[in-house]
């Protein structure tokens, strides 16, 4: 992002107080229009957000019907091949939902009943011993304790009970479930029912394999319910409205970076705090990728929105005087 879009965003927070709607109709005959331009730049970046939004919500609605149908197809079938389509799928969407997060974000500013299911979404740092069994803890989480039903209540129920990293829904726990950890990578049998009772003789409700394939259908189900309206078509946007929306998703998007670079070193399962070094790679190229649609000045978002802030920045002239090009 160049250095003079990052001041024109900075002051974007205190530019829009304003200018977050559409100008009023002019009076009769005016002298000179003076709502021309302002508007022109209003609906120019909404045209550049829908063009944006469009290919990436066309590949979601193809990706996450996509997936469930995978991990039903696992469930009935589970074997080495079908457990590999089911992470190719998985990967699918989590590559498509990161490119499409500040589209979503946005979608979340302009309509507060989105901000739980897209905060839901992806989740982390988790703890991964409190989802499943770890190498050094082989009966651990919620995998192994027949108390907990798997059903969505009482996984959200689960939710940071303690402690933030304790994790149960969302595209971690299922890349969790789908490819197991570094020293312990997930079978196909980890996910195949028994047809003789184990040892203990638990019914087999309880066996890990059963609970395994209850919590992976419960919580695939929960991310399609979760994703659903963050990517059904949306009536058009006022385009006063909308640019307050996106430079307060980019802001928040440009968080979500900084907090993968920060989660550099948090591949070790045993680190307390883990996301998973697939799982942070394809976040922070899908994130990158998405930022970077809107800060180069040769694209056609780029170019919609550095013309907007620009002219919403040239109210405040004095604002950029100290500020080196």
């Amino acid at each position: 992002m160049n250095f003079r879009l990052i001041c024109l965003l900075a002051l974007a927070g205190s530019v829009l107080v304003g200018c977050d709607r559409e100008p009023a109709a002019p009076a009769p005959e005016p002298v000179l229009d003076t709502t021309t331009v302002v508007g022109a730049e209003h609906h120019a970046l909404a045209r550049a957000f829908e063009d944006e939004a469009a290919p990436w919500q066309r590949k979601l609605v193809v990706a996450a019907p996509g997936f469930r149908e995978a991990v039903r197809a696992l469930l009935r079938q589970p074997d080495e091949n079908s457990l590999d389509a089911t992470r190719n799928a998985w990967t699918l969407l989590y590559e498509s939902y990161n490119r499409a997060w500040p589209i979503l974000a946005t979608r979340a500013m302009l309509d507060p009943t989105l901000t739980t299911h897209l905060e839901r979404t992806d989740i982390w740092p988790l703890m991964p011993g409190y989802v499943d069994a770890m190498p050094q803890w082989p009966e651990s989480g919620i995998i192994y304790d027949a108390t907990v039903d798997l059903d969505i209540d009482s996984l959200l129920a689960q939710q940071n009970m303690t402690d933030p990293a304790e994790v149960t829904v969302g595209f971690q726990v299922l890349e969790l479930l789908l490819f197991g950890l570094p020293d312990a990578p997930r079978s196909a049998l980890d996910l195949t029912l028994t047809e003789t009772l184990p040892d203990r003789q638990q019914p087999e409700t309880e066996q890990p394999q059963h609970r395994r394939r209850a919590y992976l259908d419960a919580v695939s189900a929960l991310l399609l319910e979760d994703l659903s309206p963050l990517m059904r078509p949306q009536a058009p946007v006022p385009a006063g409205e909308l640019a307050p929306a996106l430079l307060q998703a980019l802001s928040v998007s440009r968080e979500r970076q900084n907090r993968l670079d920060a989660l550099a070193e948090a591949s070790d399962p045993d680190g307390g705090e883990y996301l998973s070094e697939r799982a942070r790679t394809i976040a922070m190229q899908g994130m990158d990728e998405a930022m970077a649609a809107w800060s180069d000045g040769d694209s056609d978002a780029g170019k919609a929105l550095a013309e907007y802030l620009a002219l919403q920045a040239s109210d405040a002239p004095t604002a950029l005087e100290n500020t080196a090009e």
